[in-house]
């Protein structure tokens, strides 16, 4: 039985995301399992484990926009911008308006630029940014864009903060929360943190790690590659697969159907419904056609 296709997981606390990928390792006895976008150890919630074949589609979940719901503490500093870090300083809340923290949030809205913490696994010269804070060494970051779509407070009770933060691959949320707290000028620290959304993929949808304990769990709640992206499907002919499986480009000729949308990507399917991969769609004067990307059969 195929064990190709997707696996949403929802991670509890205490353990890294790459314990996760191991656990579901020694289940399924598969080598062949990622992770589409670590979680610190303490955050819990949507992780998406890719098996077998499906490692192929791991980029296109990385880059897919996330939402996390969240906590985070005023008036603290911390190296690593959490509550796990060495606190740096601690500092007066004040007596802070929900006004006044809604204005400078809005800051933060829209594409913005942020410098990687120290303690995070980016790589500067091949080595990780944690293991040189170990160290005790301190080196200049580069700014990196990224794009904030929501960051809405729920509830308030200084010096806590709950929040909800929709946003791009890339984005530290304990960075956002650090840099919401220098704005207002007494620090601040993310305390607890759950990611609730993975493009379409939301948590209710997910596993508990701790309710799989079996192959036959794991096989039961896989997606199978087909039905795991959220793409329009192209139907070809069959000259046009034996193109598509060699690399080469399928001309309008050979698509049979397609419902393109508005996505540069499709996902491809031969006349049987075999999943045979996904494509670039190609718009010309003379027709339309889709060129592979990421060939499955």
């Amino acid at each position: 039985m195929s064990m190709d296709g997707i696996l949403i997981i929802d991670k509890p606390s205490g353990i890294t995301s790459h314990d996760v990928v191991d656990y579901i390792r020694k289940k399924t006895g598969m080598r062949r399992i990622g992770h589409t976008g670590t979680l610190d150890p303490n955050a819990t919630g949507l992780l998406i484990l890719c098996l077998g074949k499906a490692t192929k589609l791991s980029e296109y979940f990385i880059a897919l926009d996330k939402t996390y719901e969240g906590k985070m503490r005023l008036g603290v500093v911390s190296d690593s911008h959490d509550i796990d870090g060495n606190i740096i300083k601690e500092n007066e809340v004040g007596n802070i308006s929900k006004k006044e923290i809604r204005k400078y949030l809005s800051n933060f809205i829209g594409e913005i630029e942020q410098i990687p913490p120290m303690v995070s696994a980016i790589k500067i010269g091949g080595k990780r940014l944690y293991k040189m804070a170990r160290e005790g060494v301190t080196i200049e970051r580069e700014p990196r864009k990224i794009k904030i779509h929501e960051f809405e407070i729920i509830n308030i009770n200084l010096p806590n903060i709950w929040f909800r933060v929709s946003c791009s691959r890339g984005t530290y949320v304990r960075t956002l929360c650090h840099d919401l707290g220098e704005k207002i000028g007494c620090g601040a620290i993310l305390t607890e943190l759950k990611r609730i959304k993975i493009g379409n993929y939301i948590i209710d949808k997910a596993t508990p790690l701790e309710s799989i304990s079996t192959k036959e769990e794991i096989q039961k709640n896989l997606i199978p590659i087909e039905y795991a992206l959220d793409l329009p499907r192209a139907i070809i002919s069959t000259s046009g697969e034996s193109l598509f499986k060699n690399g080469n480009k399928v001309k309008t000729e050979e698509i049979l159907e397609i419902n393109e949308g508005t996505d540069d990507l499709v996902q491809v399917f031969n006349r049987h419904g075999v999943f045979l991969g996904i494509a670039n769609i190609v718009r010309t004067a003379v027709g339309l056609s889709i060129i592979p990307k990421k060939v499955f059969n």
